[in-house]
Formats: C-alpha cells, sequence, structure tokens
C-alpha cells in the first residue's frame, strides 16, 4: 500500500519515477466506478450495468475499438 501511495505521489513530479498517466486514469476511473456501483446499483439494474462495465474494461484494455462495438450493436458482421 505504501509503494502505490509513493507511485501516485511521484507521478506529479517532473520525472520517471511514479506511475504513468495511464494507470492513474485508470484508477480514478475505477475509484468512480466503485462508487458508483455503491450508489445505483440494484437487482434491477445489474445485467446493464454489467454489459457497460465489461464493454469499458475491453475499450480499456484496447481489445475492441468504439467501432467494433457500434458494428456488433448494429449487426453488420465481418
Amino acid at each position: 500500500m505504501k509503494n502505490i501511495i509513493n507511485d501516485i505521489w511521484a507521478s506529479f513530479n517532473n520525472h520517471e519515477l511514479g506511475a504513468s498517466a495511464r494507470k492513474l486514469t485508470a484508477f480514478s476511473l475505477m475509484i468512480c466506478v466503485f462508487y458508483l456501483h455503491l450508489k445505483f446499483v440494484d437487482s434491477v439494474n445489474v445485467i446493464e450495468v454489467m454489459i457497460l462495465d465489461l464493454c469499458g474494461v475491453s475499450l480499456m484494455l484496447g481489445i475492441v475499438t468504439i467501432e467494433q462495438i457500434i458494428k456488433f450493436k448494429n449487426g453488420e458482421n465481418n
């Protein structure tokens, strides 16, 4: 835990130590997702939330692109 805090703190300095911008963005987005899950997800909308989460993770990891998701939604096959 101490290393994570040190990496985050060192990221704000202009040198090679610390986490990258991609890691910091992913970390902050996961904090937001965690909050939204606690506040708004219940048994009524859990399926839709899981679909959105999986699409978001796929986009963040670069597994799929926005274009591929739109084509899948519209029913176009490769």
